[in-house]
């Protein structure tokens, strides 16, 4: 298999107590790591520039990868706060020689440096654009069989549709794809063709970083999809379930059973987190607003006192309360012990909400009761807010 993409650096900041973290990355290197287990001859087609090029000519034989490289002008990096932030690009302009290949089958990633030309039997194209995305380009590509994968933003943007359903079927109209699949992050991915859409859920893991993930299932779906003669919701779960084995311990050492996922795949259902949390300083309203937006944006629906109720004296206590009412499980930021916000898990503790509460320091005596009550404890927060987004759609975690 063709894979063509990206290699960037990539650095969090706040990945937790260890400081930043700082890796070689990107998403047709990522993708290409992920498919040598189950692809015995996969060959990466890249760009690379001379400060880089000393360190990923080491990744690439440590990882024993076939790659083709084009030179660029300067280095690219995606800049990250947390895991769930939109990340700041260092070189967006970054121009390299043109990427031109032809196969039996390809999976292609837009890239900084340009879009590459492709002719393949079978093709899956990934944007990767999450910003100034306007209709889907597929200038420079050509295959008998495609699909494109995008994930729920991109597919709303490049139609103009908010329903994403709505936005699904009209990208696959308009860009005569045999297949969209809509990456929907925490809720898993919608599948269209021209006869059926259908929902794929995601495989729940007890950690989770998500910086990568949509590359690899990107990856799984591409090798079920045109190397493994799977339909595309077959393919679609063999993508969700290498993602979910990414996610949950960043090992690109995948084995062909990372690729099946058996049976054993939950559905999703609607769901609302409610989120307690402090909102009385700078850095408690930033948290609140990050939190807030990554539950959003991951496809979960979100009750937040600070958003949708607003500062105020005791008449907030009722509004805050009947908001909780109406919410299927409950996220709390507490490492500043807040009383409001202890209040709210002991209320939704009493009424069987699932809790889960994200702290830096989960062995504090004043969490004891949160604790010994089956509440869920993370120390960082992408896992966190996955993990509640899951517990709000009933899953059994």
């Amino acid at each position: 298999m063709i894979v063509v993409g990206g290699t960037y650096s990539e650095l969090c900041r706040e990945p937790g107590p260890d400081g930043v973290t700082s890796t070689l990355g990107g998403s047709g290197l990522r993708a290409a790591a992920a498919l040598r287990g189950v692809c015995p001859e996969v060959t990466l087609h890249s760009a690379i520039d001379e400060r880089t090029e000393e360190e990923a000519l080491i990744v690439a034989e440590t990882l024993g990868l076939d790659v083709r490289w084009r030179q660029r002008a300067e280095p690219v990096a995606f800049r990250y706060w947390t895991p769930l932030s939109a990340p700041t690009i260092d070189g967006p302009n970054a121009a390299a020689e043109r990427i031109e290949v032809d196969g039996d089958s390809a999976l292609v990633f837009g890239m900084i440096e340009g879009g590459p030309h492709a002719q393949a039997d079978g093709l899956v194209f990934d944007p990767q654009q999450p910003r100034n995305l306007g209709a889907l380009n597929l200038d420079g590509l050509s295959a008998r069989r495609l699909a494109v994968v995008a994930n729920a933003a991109e597919t709303r943007a490049m139609t103009g549709e908010k329903d994403l359903h709505v936005a699904a079927r009209a990208l696959r109209e308009r860009s005569g794809a045999d297949v969209i699949v809509t990456k929907r992050a925490a809720r898993g991915a919608l599948v269209t063709t021209a006869d059926a859409q259908e929902m794929v859920g995601p495989w729940p893991t007890r950690r989770v970083w998500p910086i990568g993930s949509g590359d690899v299932f990107a990856a799984g779906f591409a090798w079920a999809w045109l190397e493994g003669g799977a339909d595309p919701i077959e393919a679609a779960r063999a993508g969700s379930f290498a993602a979910s084995r990414w996610c949950s311990d960043r090992n690109l050492d995948l084995r062909p059973e990372d690729f099946e996922p058996g049976d054993g795949q939950l559905d999703t259902s609607d769901g609302r987190v409610y989120l307690a949390a402090p909102f009385f300083d700078l850095g408690q309203r930033w948290l609140v607003e990050l939190t807030a937006d990554a539950l959003s944006g991951l496809g979960g629906e979100v009750f937040s006192p600070f958003h949708d109720i607003g500062i105020g004296d005791d008449e907030v206590a009722q509004a805050d309360i009947d908001g909780l009412k109406g919410c299927t499980a409950l996220l709390a930021l507490l490492d500043d012990t807040d009383a409001g916000s202890v209040f709210e898990a002991g209320w939704a503790n009493h009424h069987g909400l699932p809790i889960v509460v994200y702290t830096e320091q989960p062995d504090r005596e004043d969490l004891k009761m949160l604790r010994g009550t089956g509440a869920e404890l993370h120390t960082d927060l992408p896992t966190a807010v996955y993990r509640a987004l899951w517990a709000s759609m009933g899953m059994a975690l």
